[in-house]
């Protein structure tokens, strides 16, 4: 989801200045690029929309599949706070300590994870507050 709300920016910057170099009148020039901006946003939201229907259908399977991605949040950053907290303090009071090592990978995990725990949170606020909207001009 990241990569392809990263990716519409520079899409729209480059689609919003071939149109400004396309275009000599600046009012169709301006409607144009309001109309391939609604278009962008559009795709954006079904997108989130989409990620929004797997997490609900995984919510919806059982306990562990709801669950999977927390606990796995929850036993790696177990591992650093044991790592770098509790494994510093009992090698200072009783001098050997075991540590869990963990694979370069795995931090990409946890930045992925979290980084898409985040986004994706922002997204759904963002998917809900869009499709509660009403057009202008209606009550």
């Amino acid at each position: 989801m990241l990569a392809a709300l990263s990716t519409i920016a520079p899409l729209a910057k480059i689609l919003f200045s071939t149109v400004d170099k396309a275009i000599p009148d600046k009012d169709l020039a301006e409607k144009l690029k309001a109309q391939l901006n609604t278009e962008l946003l559009k795709s954006s939201t079904e997108q989130i929309k989409a990620a929004a229907s797997i997490v609900e259908a995984e919510a919806k399977s059982g306990w562990f599949s709801a669950s999977w991605r927390p606990l796995l949040m929850y036993v790696l950053i177990f591992i650093l706070v044991w790592n770098y907290i509790i494994g510093p303090v009992i090698k200072m009071m009783l001098g050997t300590v075991i540590t869990f090592e963990l694979p370069g990978d795995v931090w990409t995990l946890l930045q992925i994870g979290l980084g898409g725990y985040v986004v994706g949170r922002s997204g759904e606020s963002i998917a809900r507050t869009l499709a509660n909207k009403q057009p202008t001009g209606e009550k």
